[in-house]
């Protein structure tokens, strides 16, 4: 990247913990040749930015760990004093996987689709990951000076493994049945979280233990608790559906999990390979706005400069609203 990543304000609601980036020049609102060296751009961008988003919910140790599923994205522009200006328009969930769809890895970020995560889809963030992509106004408006509102529609979600999973081993003697199963966990860094989804046959009990845990803590919750302190602490011996979480309390944190589940019945169907991982529910869709300068040098003199008001990409062909 050309640019060190800069945060964008955020106006107004939402989760604190799904952040905005961009170059200098869209977060500050001015030529970055007039700070000490910051920056590396001429002092227009002319309606075409650089936009990422990144989910910060491993540094918060008071509320479990969430996926941000990104569902929409609504542009407005405005004048420096507040006035709107040009032509709103909105990103479909659609267009948002095809046009945020690149990342850093660097700075303490990591991309959408990094090795580390369980779902590799470009609009979905799950906990250190972020997004990155070129937006654009729209083409009559990229030339004009003022602000951007963004607005990002999203979902909360946790992203879940399905146990018993492949690897689980199980035998049935005197109409009883047990099943034994240890899933290797990290290393993962600090605050990040591994959930998993138990789905447990009618009236068996399980019994979860983290050995060896190190740097590790295991939790549960008979459903989705958004709070960390909602989810009970340590080994646990109990019966029903449950969701888990292993959460790493210091960086490089790995250990093993190991569940034993006993019932009344027969065996069950073991899968030969892991099964996707299952998306939760971890709140109600809500939105989160953020600000992007953009500095123009009007439309008559766009035309003849090399940022083309033509430009063709996901990002630049939202639909006005």
């Amino acid at each position: 990247m050309m640019f060190k990543p800069e945060a964008l304000d955020a106006l107004d609601g939402g989760d604190v913990r799904l952040q905005a980036f961009s170059d200098f020049l869209a977060a500050k609102g001015h030529d970055p040749h007039d700070t000490q060296g910051s920056g590396c751009m001429c002092g227009v961008n002319n309606g075409r930015w650089d936009q990422g988003l990144v989910n910060t919910s491993m540094q918060d140790a008071q509320r479990a760990p969430i996926t941000f599923r990104m569902d929409r994205l609504d542009v407005e522009m405005f004048t420096r004093e507040g006035k709107a200006q040009g032509r709103p328009f909105f990103l479909k969930a659609s267009k948002i996987a095809s046009c945020l769809n690149s990342g850093l890895n660097k700075g303490g970020h990591r991309r959408f689709d990094h090795s580390s995560g369980m779902v590799a889809t470009p609009g979905t963030l799950e906990p250190g990951e972020n997004l990155l992509g070129c937006m654009c106004l729209l083409p009559e408006d990229r030339g004009k000076s003022g602000y951007v509102k963004l607005k990002v529609d999203y979902t909360p979600l946790i992203a879940a493994a399905i146990l018993p999973g492949p690897g689980a081993s199980q035998q049935t003697g005197s109409g009883k049945s047990d099943l034994k199963q240890i899933v290797n966990i990290g290393p993962l860094e600090k605050g990040e979280a591994r959930y998993f989804l138990l789905q447990a046959p009618a009236g068996a009990t399980a019994t979860l233990t983290l050995a060896p845990a190190q740097g590790l803590a295991l939790f549960t919750a008979d459903k989705w608790r958004p709070m960390q302190s909602e989810w009970k602490a340590g080994n646990l011996t109990g019966a029903g559906p449950l969701l888990i979480m292993v959460r790493a309390l210091a960086d490089k944190a790995q250990g093993a999990l190991q569940l034993a589940l006993s019932w009344n019945g027969s065996k069950i169907q073991i899968p030969a390979k892991p099964a996707p991982a299952r998306l939760v529910s971890a709140g109600k869709p809500a939105s989160r706005v953020f600000k992007a300068y953009m500095l123009g040098m009007g439309n008559s003199s766009v035309k003849k400069s090399s940022f083309d008001p033509g430009i063709k990409s996901p990002c630049c062909s939202g639909e006005p609203r």
